[in-house]
């Protein structure tokens, strides 16, 4: 695989790691020392500090399109060919990212038949979230470690924590929030590596989500 094509040109994303990047993922060892792992995401951010599809952030983005604002952290990088949802990383996409995102109501979802309807309470929206996710074929050892409400700016919500392996071991966290408003469903998400990047940037992630709000 050309690394730079990989990086360059896979900016699509799914529940699990962004798609194109899994087979780079996957090179990694299961049970690999934390410090190749650091070294190969080293290695991944300088790829994607040299295309053009990516780009540093800092302070309030205001998306109107999108229906939201929010405060990026300093040292993250936007993927800006991603037009669907607002996706940043630090150190390379298979070891953290953050990913702002709404979707219609309505609107199918991958791996499952559930929709999201109007007036549905958080609860029920969490639900199709956990459903949606464990049922993606990439996931294994998939666990809902915490559900809980959440409120997101000002808005009833949930929060969410999972955690699963990959086919090759690899073992990631997420935090997922989210909330309905009308039409729409929006998520904010942070996934990580398990080891080490999880819990060093899930502060970073917070911060964001306290400073989201509806335009």
């Amino acid at each position: 695989m050309d690394s730079g094509a990989a990086t360059c040109v896979v900016l699509r994303h799914d529940a699990g790691f962004p798609i194109g990047l899994q087979s780079m993922q996957r090179s990694v060892p299961p049970k690999d020392q934390l410090l190749k792992r650091s070294a190969w995401g080293i290695v991944a951010f300088v790829f994607i500090v040299g295309c053009s599809a990516f780009g540093a952030v800092g302070g309030k983005l205001a998306l109107p399109y999108e229906g939201y604002e929010a405060d990026l952290p300093q040292g993250w990088y936007q993927a800006r060919g991603v037009t669907d949802a607002l996706l940043l990383t630090k150190d390379g996409l298979p070891l953290q990212f953050i990913r702002i995102k709404r979707v219609s109501v309505g609107q199918e979802l991958s791996h499952t038949k559930k929709k999201f309807t109007q007036g549905m309470s958080p609860e029920q929206a969490a639900e199709i979230e956990v459903d949606a996710l464990r049922s993606t074929p990439e996931i294994f050892d998939f666990e809902v470690m915490e559900s809980t409400p959440a409120t997101v700016t000002g808005r009833p919500g949930f929060r969410l924590l999972f955690g699963w392996k990959t086919k090759d071991g690899f073992r990631v966290k997420r935090v997922h929030y989210g909330f309905v408003d009308g039409k729409w469903v929006y998520r904010l998400i942070y996934q990580a590596a398990a080891r080490h990047y999880f819990d060093r940037d899930l502060a970073t992630f917070e911060r964001v989500r306290e400073s989201f709000r509806l335009l």
